[in-house]
């Protein structure tokens, strides 16, 4: 009998914690610091964008590319040979870490078509931000 009382009284505390642990987290839309690229072709080789041609490479720093970095993780393994760059990436998007410059997300779509691609070329990803070398981020 006590049992069934206290499994009785448990199943609506348990409800209320429930409900109070999603009520904590609210959608909001938050400002973000990043550039974006519209080309046409490959990243690797961009040209004028065109008509049927035209895509665009995004790239998120800051507040944005961390919340991101820590949501895709876990890093993978030996993905560039400075040991202090962690890569993260999931499909089309690529996110990285690197002491010097911070937090740094790249993706990209193709506006033909609305397909996600790649917003780097993959190689870009283990070196340092232009940004880092003017001193600047």
């Amino acid at each position: 009998m006590l049992r069934r009382m206290l499994a009785l009284f448990a199943v609506p505390v348990l409800m209320l914690l429930a409900q109070h642990a999603s009520a904590v987290w609210q959608y909001v839309h938050k400002d973000f610091s990043g550039r974006y690229a519209i080309y046409g072709g490959y990243l690797e080789e961009a040209v004028s964008p065109a008509a049927g041609d035209a895509k665009a490479a995004f790239n998120l720093t800051g507040a944005a590319a961390r919340d991101m970095f820590n949501a895709i993780g876990p890093d993978l393994k030996d993905a560039c040979p400075d040991p202090q760059i962690r890569i993260r990436n999931r499909e089309t998007l690529s996110c990285r870490y690197h002491p010097a410059d911070g937090y740094r997300c790249d993706f990209g779509f193709d506006l033909s078509t609305g397909l996600s691609i790649a917003g780097s070329a993959s190689a870009a990803i283990c070196t340092s931000s232009p940004a880092s070398k003017d001193g600047k981020k």
